[in-house]
């Protein structure tokens, strides 16, 4: 048994309001700015910053998945440390919230292109929409089949 944990790293992974998860993986791929990263044990030293995405991590056999929003990744030999705004299991997505994330954003970034003064939000809509849009994607990807269902039901309204 010690053997086989000789070759796995330990994932964290904490958002401002929760420590979301901490467990020895086989593997993680992460989302980053630059494209999907692999950790595994022994990797090199790196830090770099999260893009909205699906985290997965195989445990062994088992692949598990969960959507994390911006924030940044530090890797070393026997640990890889994720800092993000929000870490979500499927299940404990909100199908309706995405959306109206993805209107108000969608809406916010359109008012403000034709607002008379300097957009002062444009950033922080633009990463909403992101964020939403990653979400819809990990849904339609990992979710259950209802929330698939009730995906494609929405999914009308803002294609």
């Amino acid at each position: 048994m010690a053997e086989k944990e000789e070759h796995k790293i330990n994932l964290i992974v904490v958002t401002p309001y929760q420590y979301f998860y901490e467990g020895l993986v086989t593997v993680a791929t992460i989302p980053s700015i630059d494209g999907e990263i692999g950790v595994m044990a022994g990797h090199s030293p790196l830090v770099f910053a999260l893009k909205p995405g699906t985290v997965t991590v195989r445990v062994d056999s088992e692949i598990k998945h969960f959507v994390v929003s911006e924030g940044y990744a530090e890797v070393n030999r026997e640990m890889v440390l994720v800092v993000c705004n929000s870490a979500e299991w499927a299940e404990n997505i909100n199908i309706r919230w995405i959306f109206e994330a993805y209107e108000e954003a969608k809406k916010a970034i359109e008012e403000e292109k034709t607002a008379e003064a300097a957009p002062i939000h444009t950033e922080d809509n633009k990463h909403k929409l992101s964020r939403a849009l990653a979400r819809i994607h990990f849904i339609s990807q990992y979710g259950s089949d209802a929330q698939k269902q009730r995906l494609e039901q929405l999914k009308g309204t803002i294609v």
